[in-house]
């Protein structure tokens, strides 16, 4: 725990990332029975925008999205290795190409190529282009 939060402090901390909304974390962490609340409200906004917990939530968060991104990563190998299984080891062609496939496009080997080309055009080559095609697609009809 950073920046000597109270216990209090972090279990706010704790709360607010823990996706509840502030006033709820605040009676969580804190003894607000008797609180009206407009106060609950008030000091919930102070307590989460009081630099030491701000700074201990955005910690929380940063830990959090480690935590998810190594997860996705654990997830993905797990997968990749039963793909690569059933590219060595499936009963049929088909399911062994399409694992290879599979891995192929996770590995970024088969990605769709677009070429665009680009050509100077005037105002009037556009307005052309565009009257025929909307004579082409019926919009306007040729008198």
């Amino acid at each position: 725990m950073s920046a000597h939060l109270t216990a209090k402090q972090n279990a706010f901390a704790l709360g607010i990332v823990g996706g509840i909304p502030a006033t709820t974390a605040y009676r969580q962490a804190y003894d607000a029975d008797g609180m009206k609340p407009e106060s609950v409200w008030v000091e919930s906004c102070r307590l989460a925008t009081n630099p030491k917990v701000a700074l201990r939530v955005s910690e929380l968060r940063a830990e959090q999205e480690e935590e998810r991104r190594m997860l996705r990563l654990s997830h993905a190998e797990a997968v990749l290795e039963r793909l690569e299984h059933e590219a060595l080891e499936a009963k049929t062609d088909s399911t062994r190409v399409r694992a290879l496939e599979l891995i192929g496009r996770h590995l970024g080997m088969f990605t769709d190529k677009v070429e665009i080309t680009t050509q100077e055009r005037s105002v009037e080559m556009i307005e052309q282009e565009i009257r025929d095609r909307l004579v082409r697609f019926g919009f306007v009809n040729v008198d």
